[in-house]
């Protein structure tokens, strides 16, 4: 008995993981219109693989927790997403952080991450010296190029 219960439960538990509508905004976070954007994190002129990329509104005032977000790939080209994958962020201008570490282990669920590849400045919004503008018409790729020292 005490086994069927855990199983309606965890299966109830499961429904509404679904219906909450995972990938949406959370309910009481107003959205906003979102833009494509894209960029490219080179480090000492070669492609950051694997480098997360993440903006940070200058006035976040009308966006609330807003914090779109990126990984790049081999290439160093990276899309980023809001609410999912690659559905680009609201219009306006972003302070940048990066960080880029290798993944050493774990499970792709969960990875374990190897030290910091890049200067501790890179992960402060406030000392990066990063910024870039999202603008709803542009179609232009950014690049933000990084000195490992």
């Amino acid at each position: 008995m005490g086994f069927v219960k855990l199983t309606r439960i965890h299966l109830l538990l499961l429904a509404l993981t679904a219906v909450s509508g995972c990938g949406q905004p959370p309910q009481d976070v107003p959205t906003v219109d979102l833009h494509p954007f894209s960029g490219i994190i080179n480090v000492n002129g070669k492609p950051a693989d694997g480098a997360m990329v993440s903006l940070h509104p200058l006035d976040n005032s009308a966006l609330g927790v807003v914090t779109p977000n990126g990984i790049t790939d081999e290439s160093g080209l990276f899309f980023l997403t809001t609410y999912t994958n690659a559905d680009g962020a609201p219009e306006g201008k972003y302070k940048v952080t990066v960080s880029w570490c290798d993944v050493v282990g774990g499970s792709s669920s969960d990875p374990d991450y190897g030290p910091e590849k890049l200067p501790r400045r890179y992960q402060d919004k406030d000392a990066s010296g990063l910024e870039v503008e999202v603008i709803a018409s542009s179609t232009e790729t950014t690049v933000l190029d990084l000195k490992s020292r």
